[in-house]
C-alpha cells in the first residue's frame, strides 16, 4: 500500500473515531455544572424605616405602617394548615420558617407537609423538620436526608423540657441540649451550615449549662435558642451572648407584649438587642398561649422600639443570611444535572442551596410538561 493510501486510511479511521465517540463534533461535549456561591448581599430597608417614621401616618395600625417591610417568622408551627402563607401574610410576614409537630413520631408527616408547601410556594416558605429520634441511629440518617434533599432548617428540637405541659411529655424530646446524638446531629448542622432551633426550658440552670457545653465544642454550628425572651431576663440572654459567637436568639414578642405570666416589657430587651443586633430574629411561635393577632402584632410593637438598622436585622437579614449562605448539597446537585440533561438545558448553573431547590422544583415541572403530565419518576 502506499504512503498516500495508509495515510487515507488513517484520517478515515480517525474521523470515525470522532464521530463514534462525539469528540470534534459541535456540540457533543455539552455538560450541566454545578457552581456553588455563598455570598449575602442584603435589601436594605433601614432609610424606608425611618422615612416612614418621620411622616405623620396618624390612626394607622403597626402592622399597616410596616406593611411592605420584609418580615420572617423563624418559629412557625403551622405546616399541617394549608393556608397557612395566607393565614401570616394577612399581617404583613413575607415568609414562614415551617414546620409542625415536634419530637415525636408524628413529626414526620408534618415535615413533609411543610416541604408540600413549600413546594408549592417556595418564595414565602423556609422548610424545617423536627420529625427524628434523638437516641437512635435512625434519626442521624433522617438530619442527613433532610439536609441533603434541601431543607433549610433543622427545628424545632425538644432539647430539653421539664416546665412545658407539652414539650415535656414528647416521645422524642432530649433530656439535655448535649444528650444522645445531639452533638452528632450539631456537627451535621455545621457541615451543611444549617441553623438548629432548640426548645430548653427552663431557660437556666442544668439545661442551659449544657447548651454552653455544646456551644462550646461545637464552634461553626448556628444554634438558635427558641423563644429565649419566655420565662428569662435581659441580663441572662446577655450572659450568654457575652460568651458564645455562634448562639443565636428566636425572640417571641408576644410573650412579653401580651402574657400576664411575663415579668418583662418589650422595652426591657431593647437595649440588649441594641448591643447584640446581629444575633436576634423575631417569631410568632404560631400564636402559642396567644392570638394569632397578638403574636403578629407583638411583631411590629417589637420593630417599632428599635433602630431602623437593628429593626431590619431583625426582621429579615439575620434569618436570612443564614439561608442564603448554604451550598447546595450532592443529592441537590446530581438532580439538576439528571434533569437538565434529560432536558437538554446543558450550562452552568450558580446557586446556593436555597436557589438550587428552586431550579429543582422549575425542572421537575418542565420535566413533567414533557412527560405529557405524568409526575417526574426520581
Amino acid at each position: 500500500m502506499s504512503r498516500k493510501k495508509i495515510q487515507s486510511a488513517i484520517c478515515a479511521l480517525q474521523l470515525f473515531i470522532l464521530v463514534l465517540t462525539g469528540c470534534g463534533v459541535p456540540g457533543a461535549n455539552k455538560e450541566v455544572a454545578v457552581e456553588p456561591i455563598a455570598t449575602y448581599e442584603p435589601r436594605d430597608e433601614t432609610e424606608w424605616i425611618r422615612s416612614i417614621r418621620q411622616t405623620d401616618l396618624t390612626g394607622m395600625s403597626l402592622p399597616e405602617l410596616y406593611k411592605d417591610l420584609t418580615l420572617i417568622d423563624i418559629h412557625n408551627h403551622d405546616a399541617g394548615n394549608s393556608g397557612a402563607v395566607d393565614k401570616w401574610g394577612a399581617y404583613g410576614i413575607d415568609r414562614l420558617v415551617l414546620f409542625g409537630d415536634i419530637s415525636e413520631p408524628s413529626a414526620q408527616f408534618t415535615d413533609q407537609y411543610a416541604w408540600d408547601l413549600y413546594r408549592n410556594d417556595p418564595s414565602r416558605i423556609y422548610p424545617s423538620f423536627a420529625g427524628f429520634p434523638i437516641y437512635e441511629d435512625e434519626g442521624l440518617s433522617i438530619v442527613q436526608e433532610k439536609l441533603e434533599q434541601g431543607y433549610l432548617n433543622i427545628g424545632e428540637v425538644a432539647a430539653a423540657s421539664t416546665y412545658s405541659p407539652i414539650v415535656s411529655n414528647l416521645k422524642w424530646k432530649s433530656e439535655h441540649p448535649n444528650d444522645g446524638n445531639l452533638p452528632q446531629i450539631y456537627d451535621l448542622a455545621a457541615q451543611y451550615r444549617v441553623p438548629i432551633l432548640l426548645h430548653i426550658d427552663p431557660p437556666n440552670g442544668s439545661p442551659i449549662r449544657h447548651l454552653e457545653e455544646a456551644m462550646e465544642r461545637h464552634p461553626d454550628t448556628l444554634f438558635i435558642f427558641a423563644h429565649a425572651n419566655a420565662y428569662n431576663s435581659p441580663d441572662n440572654l446577655e450572659t450568654l451572648l457575652a460568651k458564645h459567637p455562634n448562639l443565636y436568639i428566636d425572640f417571641f414578642p408576644g410573650f412579653n407584649a401580651y402574657n400576664p405570666e411575663s415579668t418583662y416589657t418589650l422595652q426591657d430587651f431593647i437595649p440588649l438587642m441594641e448591643r447584640y443586633p446581629d444575633r436576634f430574629m423575631l417569631s410568632t411561635d404560631s400564636g402559642y398561649g396567644l392570638s394569632v393577632n397578638d403574636a403578629a402584632v407583638a411583631l411590629y410593637e417589637i420593630i417599632d422600639l428599635l433602630s431602623p438598622e437593628t429593626a431590619v436585622k431583625a426582621a429579615y437579614q439575620n434569618y436570612e443570611r443564614m439561608v442564603e449562605l448554604q451550598p447546595p448539597t450532592n443529592t441537590q446537585i446530581a438532580k439538576i444535572k439528571e434533569l437538565a440533561a434529560g432536558l437538554g438545558e446543558y450550562k452552568t448553573y450558580q446557586l446556593n442551596k436555597r436557589m438550587a431547590n428552586e431550579l429543582i422544583f422549575e425542572l421537575e415541572d418542565k420535566m413533567k410538561i414533557n412527560n405529557n403530565g405524568q409526575d417526574y419518576d426520581e
